[in-house]
């Protein structure tokens, strides 16, 4: 029960690119934030990143922005569970990061949101998803123990 509240193993697959176009916009939306300090970017990021995370990413609202189908990209597969994974690591930043400039934490609340946005540009235009390497290396090794 415990390794399936950090992430289960699917065998399903999504498209890398939309998962990076989606990212970039989540980056968008934080770089808002962090020159604005205006807290609605900063709670739609965590908001698209737990319905990402725990429900169905069909439903994210930065995911429909994505649309991938127009620039004509061949689709590139990837293991859905480890976009979860990194998904909900990203909500955990963008929540903590949403509490702190509710309770008037502005510099720690802009430090919490600048990791997330420097790892999910690593995500979005390096294609190197820090979660993903967590997931792979650290949390799904153990998984397949139990």
């Amino acid at each position: 029960m415990f390794n399936s509240l950090i992430c289960h193993i699917s065998s399903e697959c999504i498209d890398s690119n939309v998962s990076r176009l989606t990212v970039f916009f989540s980056v968008l939306l934080m770089v808002l934030f962090n020159i604005t300090l205006k807290p609605i970017f900063i709670y739609l990021v965590a908001i698209d990143y737990f319905i990402r995370a725990w429900m169905n990413a069909k439903y994210s609202p930065v995911k429909r922005l994505a649309i991938i189908n127009i620039l004509n990209l061949q689709k590139k597969p990837i293991d859905l569970a480890q976009k979860i994974f990194a998904s909900r690591l990203g909500f955990l930043c963008a929540f903590a990061s949403s509490i702190l400039i509710s309770t008037n934490y502005p510099t720690v609340a802009i430090s919490v949101a600048a990791l997330l946005l420097v790892l999910s540009l690593l995500d979005s235009v390096f294609n190197f998803c820090v979660g993903c390497l967590i997931y792979n290396y650290i949390v799904y090794p153990f998984y397949k123990k139990s």
